[in-house]
């Protein structure tokens, strides 16, 4: 049997549909009715709380200008009031209400008159106990927040909410103005007023179903009893109120509030600026409709058992078939692609469910080839990353030891021509000024002089000397199997360990047992050795530690490390340090090639040499050799 005939055979099962009708229509009178008394409800209730509100305003402004009138009487006979009695008549206005947190008083330009009346901890005087504490920071705000233009114009004012006092919760400034006897010019009385009493008022209102809001003339929630402290001076859900606009007639409408659709009354509370927003959530207003509803919709069900137990039978087999689909249907997307479907049926259901296995017979071959596609794509990426990476290194490498080996033979030619052209005229000049030292007395005032000439002539000869010495050597000439670390222990005994220890140097070797010999010239080793471990002493000026350590990278290799915890070399200088004559030093060497000749050793000894600097941390030097039998390894 097709799909649809079975769907024709349930649709004719079904025999309801005039009580749906019914039931329908008496639910939407219902609800309509008891909207409208909600509606009437919910309006009657705004009413009496902006009365409520309003009232309270109202009295705290009577309250001020019945104190405003008593001002004459704290004048002495025919004088203005003094500052002490001005100052006692705000203290008697702060204790006319319980609601006054700060009195102050202005002339009719602004400018306050003498100190506002206010108490930082009114908790310790019982007369004022249920004032709000101030601190002299919060009394600030009645200057600023104090409507003097409305006052000056209209009698009274009510300037905006704010949240004030330690404790920021919602206040108001109220002004009066009246005319002294004496003093000349209007004077305001203002007073800010905690809005606290109407926030408990506007809570005690509120049910679990209701919600009542006080609003202000910015149309900001003041006070709410569902939403707490949360509530404060957050903008309103109302609409038809747009900031700026005077406030609409009261009016009952359906909007949503904070993602909740509720039924709200708004009216207005003159003469304050305060309104009040009446909120019932839509859905327990009318859960007594809704109820009826239900009632109707069991009516209903027991009208139409017998469509629905015919409709059973044909369900409970189709919604098991739809289950399985949707079920292989999510491991699908899941990604478990062996899912298969059973179903042995003719209708379009069992059409789909060949359809079904079909589909994931081929996605799962695709899977299969794109997998084993994306490996092999893997791993050529890696081998070809990898050999990129190494051959970039090696290249960097040997670029560097060929532009240095390269620098260093330019050097040698240099230092081989310039040593002859120099020698001749620099024997000259020694002889000569050796010649004049001879002939002066100790106390001849020129001496000095001629001797700061010999001095520079002889630096000049040595440092002559070593360009020639560098430009001359030639390797292998006095070479044989060496013992690294014999050569090593020789080298820190010619640099003094008495001497090192002194300086606060400690001298730690770490050296690996059975190391294979190396080819090499034990005197240009130690010279080599020697220059690091100096130059690492100078580095730890304060005292450190010198490390020296063999190791053994490859079994063709030995490696030396000469590392100290000196200053370190800046990273800006590590490229140049093997360059002649390159020094950072203030007391410049007077040869000043000490690395430039360690990097000639070590390559003419068929090795390499890395270093590696940090500034405040030290620096370490890696001096890399060829084992006896292994030369050319490092090629």
């Amino acid at each position: 049997m097709r799909f649809h005939t079975k769907l024709t055979l349930l649709s004719l099962g079904v025999s309801a549909v005039p009580l749906a009708i019914a039931g329908y229509s008496s639910t939407t009178i219902g609800r309509s009715a008891v909207r409208r008394a909600i509606e009437e409800n919910e309006l009657m209730v705004a009413r009496q709380v902006s009365s409520y509100v309003g009232n309270e305003v109202h009295h705290m402004l009577d309250t001020l200008r019945v104190d405003a009138r008593i001002f004459d009487l704290t004048r002495a006979g025919e004088k203005a009031p003094s500052e002490e009695a001005l100052v006692k008549f705000l203290q008697f206005v702060y204790h006319q209400s319980d609601s006054f947190t700060a009195v102050a008083m202005f002339d009719e330009h602004g400018a306050p008159l003498g100190q506002p009346a206010y108490m930082e901890a009114p908790e310790h005087y019982p007369a004022f106990k249920d004032h709000e504490p101030m601190r002299p920071t919060d009394v600030e705000a009645v200057g600023l927040m104090a409507p003097l233009g409305n006052a000056l114009s209209d009698g009274v004012g009510v300037g905006p909410v704010f949240l004030g006092g330690p404790n920021h919760v919602p206040h108001v400034v109220l002004a009066v103005a009246f005319d002294p006897s004496l003093g000349g010019g209007r004077r305001l009385l203002a007073a800010e007023v905690t809005l606290r009493p109407l926030v408990d008022y506007i809570r005690a209102a509120s049910r679990p179903e209701k919600d009542v809001q006080l609003l202000d003339q910015r149309w900001h929630v003041i006070a709410s009893g569902h939403l707490g402290a949360d509530a404060r001076l957050q903008a309103s859900h109302v609409p038809k109120l747009v900031q700026g606009e005077p406030a609409p007639a009261p009016f009952v409408a359906s909007y949503e509030s904070n993602g909740i659709a509720v039924i709200g009354a708004f009216s207005a509370s003159p003469p304050s600026p305060f309104a009040v927003v009446v909120e019932t959530v839509e859905r327990s207003a009318l859960l007594p409709v809704n109820l009826i509803g239900w009632a109707t919709l069991l009516w209903i069900a027991a009208g139409s058992l017998a469509g629905a137990l015919v409709a059973r039978i044909f369900a409970r087999g189709l919604a098991a078939r739809v289950a399985r689909l949707a079920t292989g249907s999510r491991a699908i997307a899941e990604g478990d692609l062996s899912t298969r479907l059973s179903d042995t049926s003719r209708d379009e259901l069992g059409e789909l469910a060949h359809t079904f296995n079909g589909m994931a017979v081929a996605l799962e071959a695709a899977h299969a080839e794109i997998v084993e596609q994306n490996d092999e794509i893997l791993g050529w990426n890696r081998t070809l990353e990898k050999r990129v990476e190494e051959n970039t290194r090696e290249l960097r490498q040997a670029q560097e030891m060929l532009l240095r080996s390269r620098s260093l033979a330019a050097l040698g030619e240099l230092g081989s021509g310039v040593a002859h052209e120099i020698n001749n005229p620099l024997a000259g000049v020694l002889g000569l000024s050796q010649l004049v030292l001879a002939d002066l007395s100790p106390d001849n005032p020129a001496r000095p002089m001629v001797e700061d000439i010999e001095a520079q002539a002889l630096r000049i000869r040595k440092i002559v000397f070593n360009l020639l010495r560098f430009a001359q050597r030639q390797a292998g000439e006095d070479f044989q199997p060496l013992e690294v670390s014999r050569v090593l222990d020789d080298a820190i005994e010619l640099c003094g360990p008495s001497e090192l220890s002194t300086l606060g140097i400690q001298v730690v070797r770490h050296y690996l047992p059975g190391l294979p010999l190396i080819r090499g010239s034990a005197t240009r080793l130690q010279e080599a050795f020697i220059q690091l471990i100096q130059n690492a002493r100078n580095a730890m000026g304060s005292g450190g530690t010198l490390t020296i350590e063999t190791t053994l990278p490859d079994s063709r290799l030995v490696r030396v490390a000469i590392g100290d915890t000196g200053r370190g070399i800046p990273p800006e200088n590590l490229p140049r340090i093997f360059d002649p004559f390159f020094t950072t030093k203030d007391d410049w060497s007077p040869t000043g090639m000490g690395l430039t000749l360690v990097h000639k050793t070590v390559e003419e000894h068929g090795g390499q040499v890395q270093v590696q600097s940090e500034p405040g941390r030290g620096t370490t030097f890696w001096l890399t050799f060829p084992a006896q039998n292994a030369q050319g390894a490092l090629a």
